[in-house]
């Protein structure tokens, strides 16, 4: 089955289509089914770090921090759900996982609604919210590629709080529902900031979840997949 794959041809979400074939390079896409955990985390992956163009599909990391994350979880995820073979590249201290496939770009864009180019007014496909975990895999992806941890003081002593930072406030407040539905609660607020870089002011949207409570039930209902994240969330659970 050749050419883009629109989304009239799934006619549920439990739609299986096994193997869409690319004559131009003479790869096979695996396309996975909507019902695949691995499916919904590398959904949340790509709403955090991924972007798309005509021809490819690419997720950006931190080498300094996520090296063993792109090349021990995200690359053999992405072959194992469609059958294709990153390629790792680095550029300072960025490192990209780079997958070459009009297929690909077309599923994602055709039938999960990601969208081509600039990422804007982005939400979480419908697929990925259909159950507790659809949802808990999608969010765990973002927060493992947006996300950070750390151990916040008080008058009262320490306590952890786990943070998302997104350009994007709808999928922040998503986010912020969803979390809700695993009793997790979180505050969302807004930051604007001098980039130095640039020289401009940027804005972020925040979404903190703060306290032990709180980072129980993201350790259990939420998890992550990326060493460094589960590093810093072991550090912190070591401070009670």
């Amino acid at each position: 089955m050749g050419g883009a794959i629109r989304a009239h041809e799934f006619e549920s979400h439990q739609a299986r289509i096994p193997f869409i074939s690319m004559p131009f390079v003479g790869v096979v896409l695996r396309v996975p089914s909507f019902d695949n955990p691995d499916l919904a985390y590398e959904t949340g992956v790509h709403l955090g770090d991924g972007s798309l163009d005509q021809y490819r599909y690419v997720i950006s990391g931190d080498r300094t921090k996520e090296l063993q994350y792109c090349q021990r979880v995200l690359a053999p995820l992405v072959q194992r759900l469609y059958g294709l073979v990153p390629a790792l590249a680095f550029e300072h201290n960025s490192i990209y996982l780079r997958i070459y496939s009009k297929e690909l770009v077309a599923f994602k864009h055709d039938v999960l609604g990601l969208p081509i180019g600039v990422k804007k007014h982005i939400r979480f496909p419908s697929f990925s919210k259909q159950n507790d975990t659809s949802i808990s895999n999608v969010i765990s992806g973002l927060y493992d590629t947006d996300g950070s941890a750390k151990v916040r003081h008080n008058r009262s002593g320490d306590y952890p709080r786990i943070s998302l930072a997104q350009k994007h406030p709808e999928l922040v407040l998503e986010t912020k529902a969803l979390l809700e539905s695993f009793g997790i609660t979180s505050t969302f607020y807004r930051n604007d900031y001098a980039d130095p870089r640039s020289g401009k002011i940027e804005t972020r949207w925040f979404l903190d979840i703060n306290g032990f409570r709180n980072f129980d039930l993201f350790i259990f209902s939420i998890g992550t997949r990326s060493p460094y994240m589960r590093e810093r969330l072991g550090a912190i659970d070591g401070i009670r």
